[in-house]
């Protein structure tokens, strides 16, 4: 299991949250929910940053933590949340496994040179992070990358074997990386809240959004050349985001582009499969899923040369940049899941706000596939944040059908009848925080879980504070309506 332990970070005073394989994070606006979120996501992306940075390294051929390690993770802070300069003295710590005490620590270095104080972010790794027996491995790597198979002669007839040699040594440096970090997941991606951005508008604008942003963080590096933290913005964060969903969205979207719809990802996947028990199963399921994506959506998406629409009846059809904000909103992240559950990833997700724009029901059936993701693979993890508390309730359902079924495994069959064993959620596997509390306790905790061990559920007293908090108000009134109907 992984952990964080926050203090004195933006809205954060101090939260200590466990990440399991799904984390849920609710909370009132501005009360610290994104922070957390781009945290996580900041530490178990860090892997890959690294990976490159080893990668193209052209100098060096032994490891060195500052380099390798230490300086690609100093820039990476600064890209994402700013110059240290404007943060206070703040304390991270994350738990890459928490059993081991294997951990990340970050906070503020503070050094006075002439009148200036010049401030920068200290890491510091557990003791037992880096073993000798990785130091040496990697040393290893790098001089095979390096010297040896980057000295190909052209016409040798030794480029393939050379080539296949390299793609070794990048494996066991990608396998190497993924053991030091604790991560197996290789498809990450941090879903941002705004998503109809990439459909609302014309492809052409998407494009010049797309390369707008690449050239803003093309300078922030060019001017970070000597990296000094004071070049760079502190809104950086959300446009590398922002960058990184875009080119997920332009992958996505050029598959539905060749396939036209959800019936042709499928047919795509399935025409080549094997045949069997397994290939019927696999269609069934994703037919199932196509019928929830309908559910969603209230009609069927098309990609066809006059572009994406949602076919609601055989006599009617929206183009998408007119359709509601609830399908603009969901439609790139329902795209998103079905190709992760189709091309079975190892995924990290991270979803801001996905109920946003979406009745109730619609609410339950996404987060169903959300679970249906995530359960698709042993690492695979979800993250989600939150405003609704009818998302905390399907979350409840999922867990309490694992639940139910855990103690009574003769009612397997009639628990799937009413929720498919694909959406259940193992209690062991899932954490749940609320943050801020202010409007729901009198002596509000900061960060305070949620969830019952015990039960295997969201904490009662949560929800029903939620639910007393939502009908204050009408039973006030009621009192008022009934005390005066006495007088008359």
């Amino acid at each position: 299991m992984q952990k964080i332990i926050i203090k004195n970070f933006g809205a954060i005073e101090y939260a200590e949250i466990e990440i399991k394989k799904v984390l849920v994070l609710i909370g009132e606006q501005a009360s610290g929910k994104s922070t957390i979120a781009k945290l996580i996501y900041f530490f178990k992306s860090l892997r890959d940053d690294i990976f490159k940075k080893i990668y193209l390294d052209q100098e060096s051929v032994t490891f060195s933590q500052f380099n390798d390690i230490d300086q690609p993770l100093a820039k990476k802070f600064a890209a994402f949340f700013g110059s240290t300069s404007n943060l206070p003295d703040f304390e991270i710590r994350y738990y890459y496994n928490l059993e081991e005490e294997k951990y990340l620590n970050l906070s503020v270095d503070v050094k006075k040179i002439d009148s200036h104080i010049l401030k920068k972010v200290k890491s510091k790794f557990s003791p037992n992070f880096f073993s000798n027996e990785f130091k040496t491995t990697i040393s290893n790597i790098k001089v095979e990358l390096n010297q040896n198979l980057n000295a190909i002669v052209i016409g040798s007839g030794e480029e393939f074997i050379q080539e296949q040699k390299k793609i070794q040594y990048i494996n066991k440096l990608r396998f190497k990386l993924i053991d030091l970090f604790n991560s197996r997941q290789t498809n990450l991606l941090f879903i941002i809240a705004g998503r109809n951005l990439t459909v609302s508008y014309s492809e052409l604008f998407e494009k010049y959004l797309f390369t707008s942003v690449q050239d803003r963080l093309e300078q922030n590096r060019l001017e970070d050349s000597g990296f000094n933290p004071r070049t760079l913005t502190t809104n950086t964060i959300d446009e590398i985001l922002m960058l990184e969903f875009i080119e997920r969205v332009i992958k996505i979207k050029n598959i539905f582009r060749r396939l036209q719809s959800f019936d042709g990802v499928i047919k795509s996947a399935t025409e080549f499969a094997y045949d069997g028990d397994q290939y019927v199963h696999e269609t069934q399921e994703l037919n199932f899923i196509k019928k929830k994506l309908h559910e969603i959506l209230k009609g069927e998406y098309i990609f066809d040369n006059l572009g994406e629409k949602i076919i609601v009846n055989s006599k009617m059809s929206v183009n998408i940049s007119n359709a509601s904000s609830g399908q603009q909103d969901v439609i790139r992240l329902l795209q998103d899941i079905f190709i992760c559950i189709i091309e079975r990833s190892q995924v990290l997700r991270i979803v801001e706000e996905p109920e946003a724009h979406l009745f109730p029901v619609a609410q339950k059936s996404l987060i169903e596939l959300l679970a249906l993701m995530v359960n698709q693979k042993d690492d695979n993890q979800l993250i989600i944040t939150t405003h609704s508390p009818y998302v905390l309730t399907v979350f409840n359902n999922l867990l309490f059908a694992q639940r139910v079924v855990d103690k009574n495994p003769s009612a397997e069959a009639e628990v799937a009848e009413l929720i498919p064993k694909e959406f259940w959620l193992d209690p062991n596997e899932f954490s749940a925080y609320s943050l801020g509390n202010s409007s729901i306790e009198e002596e509000p905790e900061y960060c305070e879980s949620i969830f019952n061990q015990q039960t295997g559920a969201i904490k009662q007293n949560y929800l029903d504070a939620v639910s007393e908090m939502l009908g204050g108000d009408f039973n006030a009134l009621y009192s008022i309506y009934t005390k005066n109907s006495r007088r008359r």
